[in-house]
């Protein structure tokens, strides 16, 4: 299984190496990489829903049809961590490879949100941009400790 993960984000965070932390301990089996996207810049010009717009627009471009996406937002569906390691599970049954997006700091587009497979709520709270991909990133680590018995998950 390959896990792609694509952010609309600003510029590089003091998170990285936590992302890449978590992403490191999955098994070599399961292949991941976290792609940034540049926020368009903001401008007086432009209104908030051109800028999201556009910046759908980039991040479609790097989706094909066939794959599975999932995107992060607000109002997406809420789901314990255990159905998420459900979802990984079926993932690696199905040679599903998802790809996680997680829009820039004003949301995603109306055209990516109807692209997407899924759309899943990390909280109802407002989390810093940021820290979006790390929690994504331990997440998907805490599932695979689930699915392989590890202690990991108690913690």
């Amino acid at each position: 299984m390959n896990i792609k993960i694509i952010s609309i984000a600003s510029k590089k965070t003091e998170y990285e190496s936590i992302i890449s932390d978590y992403l490191g301990r999955l098994p070599k089996q399961i292949t991941s990489e976290h792609i940034k996207i540049p926020i368009v810049r903001r401008t007086k010009k432009q209104s908030i829903n051109q800028i999201i717009e556009a910046e759908g627009k980039n991040f479609l471009e790097k989706i094909a049809d066939r794959e599975t996406l999932i995107v992060l937002d607000q109002r997406g569906r809420s789901i314990s961590t255990n159905e998420f390691s459900n979802w990984m599970q079926d993932w690696l049954d199905n040679a599903i490879d998802p790809i996680f997006g997680i829009g820039g700091p004003d949301g995603f587009s109306e055209s990516v949100l109807n692209r997407a497979n899924k759309i899943l709520s990390l909280s109802s709270m407002t989390l810093p941009h940021s820290l979006v991909p790390v929690i994504l990133a331990e997440q998907l680590y805490r599932s695979w400790s689930i699915l392989n018995h590890l202690p990991y998950h108690r913690s």
